[in-house]
């Protein structure tokens, strides 16, 4: 069994003793440390197989070894380098113990940040934007309430991605110490070019070294004497030019650093009244008005972000209404309308430019097509995403979210979930990246992993532009359109949760759901602040993990398309690299009434990113407009239905693969996870398909 060492460090009263016993369960073994009278504490547990042994280190106020407690905290991480150094921080009171984890994170890289209390923090309706904590100090930072429990599953697995190198910081972090920088190069300068104290960080010890530490000066001494009147001289020269005590500047400059962070990073709002609270709560935690509430909110708040972004379902509703003209209104000037007229008339004018330059024509058509095209592709991603987050966002800052969770719960435990996979679905329905990527939320491993494997069931943004796509194309009608989404969306649903019972009844061997450890926040208005960090973090996760993919997938397409092995084709494909892998995918799409190259190309480019398939069949037909596209190709009502079904459940794209592989981290699972839901997708499609040919409505 692999085996890593954690040491855990913190200053006094963070709970950093409470958070030692809560992931070792009592599993502890006491002595003493070597050479001193002080106690040791060690302890074990084992997380996905991987067994980790845990040092509790003294509990101090910082690194200066100043007394006993400091000087083998100290010793400890340089000496004995632990894979992991886990510094646990007060989440109720941060600008008092983050000054230890600031000289942490300038002695060593390898940190996880335990931000310990956070059900207190909440409680006081104080919001720390995490991620954005992450980014400047450049470790994982993790939320935890060592007393209740919530939160040990995530702190293990982000120690496990420190320890196996999955994440890594390469420097210790900078702290900007103003007019001490010019001495404190001038000191690193010596150290490099003697190659004195190597087993510290440089400009660590040079920064120790004009604070005045005994200790480093001790060992500089007696490595290499020497450089004792040098040190001191540089020592002195600062003091006279600064005219103020070293160690005093040093530490103004932490505070400085800790300030900023803090100002940037939390924010503190004004609670409801409790007889307000009171009273939504009888409401939002009703075992029966409770989860129908949950569920009206959830719907109204993807009413309105689509409704914005893309006109639908408002335009249906209108359309239904018989106010046609405003139907177009609201879907030509929707966000998506808007961006793609814009990238329509930028791919327009590069066609018209380059051709007039005389550019050969597979030139242009990379530019304009490939490039351009796929570009707006992204982008029109954007704003639906951005907006998701933003109403998510208010509604898990202002408290109804976690109160969602909670009335859910009775219902997710007869499927072995708990009522945090609300979340994951909820997600899903914007992207299904970020379903698979918040389940590192979730504590227990088991549930993680089927949360995981199932959300990606739940139709994301990208899913539904093509399913509506399909569903206008073969029906003309807003109802049997909207009856076709509707459906789709239901049996989603009853599928993500039908697939965790028998994932966790057959694979894990599982039957009862875990416990729902959660802290009801109070409500409050949510905060424009909060809301941002939220929205922010998770439409930049998207960008980065699918940014570079769904334009690499445009310009492939439009390769595979326009060439051939005679090379460019000038817009006929039926020779084209295109037509050849499609035609070897036929066998396939006829077991669901598709038996056309054309519905194979677009399956296996939907497996990159589901927008693919509408870029296919435009690029196919030479229309621009995906519905009469799929029109053109001869899509009729039953293909449609049975190409919606197989479209819908099918792998999503290969940046929720490559999600799967980084949380569920054992490879069996991710493709148990790909052959599930293939057969899904197919035997659902195949089903349907074939029993409309026998009831005649071919």
């Amino acid at each position: 069994m692999a085996k890593i060492l954690v040491a855990l460090a913190g200053t006094p009263n963070v709970g950093k003793s409470t958070l030692f016993n809560r992931i070792t369960g009592g599993d502890v073994h006491v002595a003493n440390w070597p050479g001193v009278t002080l106690q040791r504490t060690e302890g074990r547990t084992v997380h996905h197989g991987i067994e980790i042994e845990i040092v509790d280190l003294p509990g101090t106020y910082s690194l200066s070894a100043q007394d006993i407690g400091e000087r083998v905290a100290r010793d400890f991480i340089v000496r004995e380098r632990p894979d992991v150094l886990v510094v646990v921080v007060d989440a109720t009171s941060l600008k008092k113990s983050l000054y230890f984890a600031i000289m942490a994170l300038e002695l060593y890289t390898r940190v996880v940040i335990a931000l310990n209390m956070i059900d207190a923090a909440d409680k006081r309706g104080i919001h720390i934007d995490i991620d954005g904590m992450e980014a400047r100090l450049g470790v994982p930072v993790v939320p935890v309430s060592a007393l209740r429990g919530i939160g040990i599953g995530v702190l293990l697995d982000r120690i496990l991605d420190v320890a196996q190198g999955r994440v890594t910081k390469k420097e210790p972090l900078k702290v900007d110490y103003n007019g001490l920088e010019p001495y404190i190069y001038q000191i690193e300068k010596i150290l490099k070019r003697e190659n004195v104290l190597s087993h510290y960080p440089r400009r660590w010890v040079a920064i120790r070294l004009l604070e005045g530490d005994e200790a480093i000066l001790k060992e500089l001494e007696e490595e290499k004497p020497e450089l004792i009147p040098k040190i001191k001289a540089i020592k002195e020269e600062a003091r006279l030019d600064l005219g103020e005590d070293l160690g005093r500047l040093a530490i103004s400059s932490r505070y400085r650093t800790i300030d900023d962070l803090v100002r940037s990073s939390i924010l503190e709002v004004k609670l409801a009244a409790p007889s307000f609270s009171e009273r939504l709560d009888k409401l939002m935690l009703h075992p029966v008005l409770g989860p129908l509430t949950s569920a009206f909110l959830i719907l109204f708040t993807f009413f309105l972000i689509f409704a914005v972004n893309t006109g639908f379902p408002l335009n249906l509703l209108l359309e239904y209404a018989g106010y046609e003209k405003l139907a177009n209104l609201v879907e030509e000037f929707s966000l998506s309308g808007i961006l793609g007229s814009i990238f329509d008339l930028i791919s327009s004018w590069i066609k018209a430019y380059m051709t007039s330059l005389g550019y050969r024509d597979w030139i242009t058509g990379l530019l304009a097509d490939g490039i351009v095209g796929s570009l707006g592709t992204l982008i029109s991603f954007v704003p639906l995403l951005l907006l998701a987050y933003i109403f998510l966002g208010a509604m898990q800052d202002s408290g109804l979210f976690p109160r969602a969770a909670v009335s859910l719960d009775s219902l997710f435990r007869k499927f072995g979930l708990s009522g945090k996979a609300f979340f994951p679905a909820a997600l899903g329905m914007g992207c299904s990246v970020a379903a698979v990527m918040s389940t590192r939320a979730m504590d227990d491993d088991r549930e993680r992993m089927v949360t995981a494997m199932t959300s990606p069931l739940i139709p994301c943004q990208a899913r539904l532009l093509v399913l509506l796509t399909i569903a206008s194309a073969v029906f003309s009608d807003p109802l049997s359109q909207s009856a076709l989404t509707v459906f789709i969306y239901v049996l989603s649903f009853i599928l993500y949760l039908f697939t965790s019972k028998l994932l966790n009844k057959l694979v894990f061997k599982v039957e009862y759901a875990p416990d729902l450890l959660m802290e009801l926040p109070p409500y409050h208005r949510p905060s424009l602040r909060v809301v941002w960090w939220y929205a922010r973090s998770n439409t930049e996760h998207f960008l980065r993990k699918a940014g570079l993919l769904i334009l690499g997938l445009g310009i492939a397409t439009w390769f595979l398309l326009n060439f051939g092995p005679s090379g460019y084709l000038a817009g006929s494909i039926s020779n084209s690299f295109a037509a050849s892998i499609g035609n070897a995918l036929v066998p396939f799409t006829s077991l669901i009434g598709l038996p056309d190259w054309r519905y194979a190309l677009a399956f296996e480019v939907g497996f990159i990113a589901k927008e693919g398939l509408l870029i296919t069949f435009s690029s196919v037909t030479g229309i621009s407009d995906p519905v009469r596209a799929l029109q053109a190709i001869g899509l009729t009502p039953l293909k449609g239905v049975s190409m919606a079904l197989a479209m819908s459940y099918y792998v999503p794209c290969m940046a929720t693969v490559a999600a799967l592989i980084t949380e569920l981290r054992v490879g069996k699972y991710v493709a148990l996870t790909i052959i599930m839901e293939l057969v899904i997708a197919f035997v659902l499609a195949a089903l349907v398909y074939w029993t409309g040919m026998l009831l005649g409505f071919a």
